[in-house]
C-alpha cells in the first residue's frame, strides 16, 4: 500500500491530513518508536464533532459505524474486533443512551491503538492523555487492543475553570422568575476570546481582557434553597496512560534488538540531589549474610528519580503554598537496616562500621519532588506568528519531558492526535523526528506555522 503524501515534510517532521485510524494502516508495521498523543476525550469540549468520535460521517442511520469503511467486517466472522458490534454508536447525542455513546468510545479508542500497536516497535511505548470522565474507557480500549498497561501519570494544573450548571439559576430560570442582578464579576479571556480560564492555556497565555459575568440572587423559595449548589467540581488534572507493546524476550533483549522497550529515567529525573547507595553482599565470618557499603555514595547530579505526577508552574505555586519549605537533611546519614539480613545491615554485632549515605541537602516546597512544565507566554503562539485558534493546547516543556522519556535517541515519535502541533513541536526540540496527523485542515495550518517559527518559540520558551 502506498503512503498518501505528506502535507508537511521538513525531513525530520511529517505530517499527513486525514483520519489516524486510516493513515496509520498505510504505514508499515514495527516502523515508530513511540507514541505520545492527546487524543479526543469524547465530552464533546466545546460541542466540537471531533471530540465525539461515534459521530462520524461512516455512519449508517441508526447512527452506526459501518465497520467495512474501517477496515473490518460485520458480525459472525470470527470475533473480528471491528464488527458491528464491538464498534456501535448512539442514534444521536441528545436523547441517545449514555452507555452505548461510551461503549462506541471505548470501541473507537480500541481501534485506533490497535493500528498504534501494529507500527510500534516492539516493546515502544504509547502515552495517552485522557479526561477524567472517560479514561477509564481509553485505558480499556488500549489494553483491549493488546497493549500492557504499564502506569498512569497525572498532569496537574492550576488554571482549569469550572464548566457547572448553577442549580439555583435553573430553578428559576424553569419557574420563569428574573432574578436581580446585586454584582459583577470578571473573568480574563483566552487566546480564542472566550471566558474563563482551561486547562489548555497556561495563566501567562490569556489575552488579560476581561469580560464580565452579571452576579444574581435568588428570586424563588427553591432557588434560594439550592444556592451554592452546583453540577462540576474544578478541573485541575487529567490522567495520560502509560502502556507499552509486549516486548520480544526480556528487556534487555528487546532493547538492544529493537531500540525500545525501557524509559529514559536519566534523561527525566527532576532537579535537585537525591541520595544514592551502592551495596554488595558479604559474610561476616559468622555464617551471618551482612549488606555493605562498597563506598559513600553521592547525590545523582541529575536530580530526583522521575514520578508519575507532573505539575504546571501553577499548580505547583499552590502546592507548595499548602505543604510550606521544607529542609532535606544534609549530614551523612546511617542506613537503614535491610530485611532478612541477620543483625545491622552492616555487621552482626549492630554496628555501622560508619556506613552512611549524603541527604538530599535542599530546601523547598513539596513540588520540587515532581516535574513541572513551565510554560512562557510565547509557548502557545510560537513567539505570537502563529494564531493558534486550538482549544486545548498541552504545554510544549511538558510534551517536551514526555517525549524525551519515552523516545530513544535517533529514534521516531508519533502523535495520531497532532491538534495544534505540541508533540511535534517537541519531538523538534529535543532532535528526534516526528509523525503526526491531524484530521482538521485548519489545525494542519497551525503545526506547519508552529513549526516555521520554532526557532523564534524556542527562544521565547529559555
Amino acid at each position: 500500500m502506498t503512503l498518501r503524501a505528506p502535507y508537511l515534510d521538513d525531513g525530520d517532521v511529517r505530517l499527513y491530513v486525514g483520519d489516524c485510524i486510516e493513515v496509520m494502516r498505510e504505514m508499515d508495521a514495527d516502523s515508530v518508536d513511540a507514541v505520545v498523543c492527546d487524543p479526543p476525550y469524547g465530552l464533546e469540549f466545546m460541542g466540537k464533532d471531533w471530540d465525539a468520535p461515534w459521530k462520524d460521517t461512516r455512519t449508517d442511520k441508526r447512527g452506526v459505524i459501518d465497520p467495512a469503511a474501517w477496515g473490518g467486517q460485520q458480525d459472525g466472522n470470527g470475533g473480528n474486533p471491528y464488527s458491528r458490534s464491538r464498534i456501535r454508536t448512539a442514534a444521536a447525542h441528545y436523547g441517545g443512551n449514555p452507555a452505548s455513546v461510551n461503549a462506541a468510545f471505548a470501541a473507537w479508542c480500541e481501534t485506533w491503538a490497535r493500528e498504534a500497536l501494529r507500527v510500534l516497535k516492539p516493546g515502544g511505548h504509547l502515552l495517552a492523555f485522557g479526561g477524567t470522565r472517560t479514561f477509564h474507557r481509553l485505558t480499556c480500549g488500549i489494553e483491549d487492543a493488546g497493549f500492557e498497561v504499564r502506569d498512569c501519570l497525572s498532569w496537574l494544573y492550576g488554571s482549569g475553570f469550572p464548566k457547572s450548571l448553577d442549580v439555583s439559576k435553573a430553578i428559576d430560570k424553569a419557574a420563569g422568575a428574573e432574578r436581580e442582578v446585586v454584582g459583577v464579576r470578571s473573568y480574563p479571556t483566552q487566546p480564542n476570546g472566550r471566558s474563563g480560564l482551561h486547562q489548555g492555556y497556561a495563566p501567562g497565555q490569556m489575552s488579560g481582557t476581561e469580560v464580565n459575568n452579571l452576579i444574581t440572587a435568588p428570586a424563588t423559595d427553591a432557588a434560594r434553597e439550592w444556592q451554592g449548589w452546583g453540577t462540576a467540581l474544578k478541573p485541575a488534572w487529567e490522567p495520560c496512560v502509560v502502556a507499552r507493546k509486549p516486548l520480544v524476550g526480556t528487556v534487555a533483549a528487546n532493547v538492544q534488538e529493537h531500540g525500545t522497550g525501557a524509559l529514559n529515567i536519566d534523561g527525566c529525573r527532576i532537579a535537585g540531589e537525591v541520595p544514592q547507595v551502592t551495596q554488595g553482599v558479604n559474610s561476616n565470618g559468622n555464617g551471618y549474610r551482612v549488606a555493605t557499603v562498597a563506598q559513600q555514595s553521592k547525590p545523582h547530579a541529575a536530580g530526583r528519580w522521575p514520578a508519575n505526577v507532573a505539575f504546571d508552574e501553577e499548580a505547583a505555586a499552590l502546592l507548595d503554598a499548602q505543604s510550606g519549605v521544607s529542609s532535606s537533611r544534609s549530614a551523612l546519614m546511617p542506613l537503614p537496616r535491610v530485611p532478612g539480613f541477620a543483625g545491622s545491615v552492616y555487621g552482626g554485632d549492630g554496628s555501622t562500621n560508619g556506613a552512611s549515605v549524603r541527604g538530599h541537602d535542599d530546601t523547598g516546597g513539596a513540588s520540587r519532588f515532581f516535574y513541572t512544565a513551565k510554560a512562557s507566554r510565547a509557548d502557545r503562539n510560537a513567539g505570537g506568528m502563529a494564531d493558534n485558534t486550538h482549544p486545548t493546547v498541552k504545554p510544549t516543556d511538558l510534551m517536551r519531558w514526555l517525549v524525551r522519556l519515552v523516545t530513544p535517541p535517533g529514534g521516531i515519535v508519533l502523535d495520531p492526535f497532532a491538534g495544534s502541533g505540541s508533540t511535534l513541536v517537541a519531538a523538534r526540540a529535543e532532535g528526534v523526528r516526528a509523525v503526526g496527523i491531524e484530521r482538521e485542515d485548519e489545525y494542519a495550518s497551525i503545526i506547519a506555522d508552529r513549526l516555521a517559527q520554532l526557532s523564534l518559540f524556542t527562544e521565547g520558551m529559555e
